[in-house]
């Protein structure tokens, strides 16, 4: 019987032990200060290029927003260049889609011509009146003027970073 009551004794013992163990715990804690510690992490290259695309399409989402001329509305996408399997972020106004369709067509038989836009000079107007619809609802509206700005320090985030990269 006395090595079953000694083992129980133990046992109980060996329960009791983290109680007191944090009991003091709590009373050293109090007595001492606290430490701060701090984890300096690095984003990733495509971590950062995922958030120039996402600044991208939030500034356009909100110009798509204030603007009345929906030929100029852009839409993001990804697209596959011909000849590869990897996808380019791609956003283009309406009117540059509209003009790259009716070339298409228009050369549908001959692929050199399709392939190589000629200079169009009605999108090249288009081109000049979009850039001052843009220009002008920057200066009139601080969120779209904000968007920009979020998009120009990611982009410069991801350059800087990039570049840093290259030279290791």
């Amino acid at each position: 019987m006395k090595p079953t009551r000694t083992i129980l004794a133990l046992f109980a013992a060996l329960l009791t032990l983290p109680l007191v163990a944090v009991g003091q715990g709590d009373e050293a804690s109090n007595d001492d200060a606290i430490e701060d510690i701090v984890v300096v992490g690095q984003k990733s290259v495509s971590s950062l290029r995922r958030g120039v695309f996402e600044a991208e399409e939030d500034f356009y989402s909100v110009f798509n927003k204030l603007n009345d001329e929906k030929d100029f509305d852009v839409r993001c996408r990804y697209e596959k260049l011909t000849g590869t399997n990897i996808k380019n972020h791609i956003c283009r106004a309406r009117f540059v889609t509209k003009a790259f369709d009716r070339h298409a067509s228009r050369n549908r038989n001959n692929l050199y011509r399709a392939a190589n836009m000629t200079a169009d000079s009605a999108l090249e107007a288009r081109t000049v009146e979009y850039q001052a619809k843009v220009e002008e609802l920057i200066a009139a509206h601080p969120e779209l003027q904000a968007a920009l700005e979020r998009y120009n320090a990611s982009r410069a985030q991801f350059l800087a970073n990039r570049s840093g990269n290259d030279s290791n």
